[in-house]
């Protein structure tokens, strides 16, 4: 059997498996349905013809976004990684972008702890990337609408953050209410994220996609699907 349906037959049976226990636990069922979905994600990953220098860059960036999110930890919400997730997204595609993503918090966590967090951690960056990498063409063509997808992206990422609050155990009475609640309380920290995307975008965002460009121009840095009999 060929390596790729192993990780396709493991995600299936983890997301089947969270169905099952949704019924008498939540916060495991979630857990074991991220799982199978970040395991979805890197069997895509893995399926491209992806050269030595396309791994170097993505250990690059990775580093220097996980690196960038523990060095700006003693200010909420306020960090690089988005930035750098979404600009990899933009010229590399959508699955560099959702390993870039995925990779930061696993990385990133190692210095400022890991916990049941990291899985939604990684799911969202990582969904932040792939999407950035799907919408690559407006993203590059228009500088409102990469300024529109970092700011609304420092929301969803808080949202889905406190989605992870609510449902994982931590609140005795989980429901729309207390979402809201949560919400409520975290605006400031998803507007910090929110505004820093937005800022890092508008100063730096043009700089990135030409230097990521020649990079990918000179070494060939493209998703290109491995031809398999």
């Amino acid at each position: 059997m060929k390596r790729h349906w192993y990780f396709f037959i493991i995600s299936f049976v983890l997301v089947i498996a969270s169905l099952i226990l949704s019924y008498s636990s939540m916060a495991l069922a979630l857990i074991l349905a991220i799982m199978g979905i970040l395991l979805m994600g890197f069997n895509v990953f893995e399926r491209k013809e992806v050269s030595a220098e396309k791994i170097v860059l993505l250990a690059i960036l990775t580093a220097v976004s996980a690196a960038g999110r523990v060095l700006f930890s003693s200010l909420p919400s306020v960090n690089p990684s988005s930035f750098i997730i979404i600009m990899s997204a933009m010229i590399f595609g959508p699955s560099f972008g959702f390993m870039t993503g995925a990779l930061t918090a696993l990385v990133s966590n190692m210095l400022l702890g890991h916990g049941p967090w990291t899985l939604w951690q990684m799911l969202f960056w990582g969904l932040m990337g792939f999407l950035a990498g799907v919408l690559k063409k407006p993203l590059k063509e228009h500088m409102w609408f990469r300024l529109a997808y970092g700011f609304v992206w420092g929301f969803l990422f808080g949202w889905g953050m406190n989605v992870f609050y609510v449902l994982s155990g931590y609140i005795a009475e989980p429901g729309i209410k207390t979402f809201l609640v949560a919400c409520s309380a975290s605006f400031v920290l998803d507007l910090l994220h929110a505004g820093t995307n937005l800022l890092l975008i508008l100063l730096l965002g043009n700089g990135f996609i030409k230097i990521f460009e020649r990079a990918a121009a000179k070494y060939g840095l493209k998703d290109v699907p491995i031809k398999r009999e």
